[in-house]
């Protein structure tokens, strides 16, 4: 249910919505709570309230800076994985160009085909809270076949082949670390 708030709405919008629905119900108690117990207005209590009133604001800091940097962590770590992942994928297209054509050609839109899953299916999901590494890992299959169906004859072929490989070997458990690493640190829901 918090998922479509999130995606629905911008932050400077929700942050509003958030400040502006808890001071409006701060207010609306404290001129009921006035009206019944008018003696609360000039009681003898009003002192004490302000430093607890303090010490509980300290503690939400705390606890709010504490949040802050946890979520901050986490976008760092999904971001390392993207860049990760992209690098080897970039690193694949690179090396297939010492490939003949009809194998460049067939890496090429085997790799096209991955990235465009992943970014138009897996991050979808993702942001919905129902990402699905199943999604994109037959479109990497895919890609690391067109690799595996080439026989590289010359040292130069051999030496960005075996690259290749290897960068196609890491991609799939970067897309697992980043996808996978981002939905279980997630704490915006119970389904993530």
């Amino acid at each position: 249910m918090e998922l479509w708030l999130l995606n629905g709405f911008s932050t400077a919008t929700l942050a509003l919505m958030v400040v502006g629905g808890v001071v409006l119900v701060a207010v609306v108690a404290s001129s009921l709570a006035t009206r019944r117990y008018p003696a609360l207005v000039g009681g003898e209590n009003n002192e004490m309230v302000g430093v607890v009133l303090s010490l509980f604001g300290a503690i939400y800091g705390i606890i709010l800076a504490f949040v802050i940097v946890n979520l901050w962590t986490e976008l760092q770590d999904a971001q390392k994985g993207v860049a990760a992942e992209a690098t080897a994928v970039s690193q694949i297209v690179r090396d297939a160009r010492a490939f003949p054509p009809d194998t460049r050609a067939a890496v090429d839109g085997a790799v096209r085909d991955y990235v465009h899953a992943v970014v138009e299916q897996q991050w979808p999901l993702m942001r919905d809270g129902r990402g699905d590494f199943a999604v994109t890992v037959a479109k990497m299959d895919a890609a690391y076949d067109a690799l595996l169906a080439f026989q590289p004859q010359s040292p130069s072929e051999q030496a960005f082949y075996a690259k290749a490989l290897t960068a196609s070997t890491t991609s799939p458990a970067s897309a697992a670390t980043a996808s996978w690493s981002a939905a279980a640190n997630c704490r915006c829901c119970s389904r993530c």
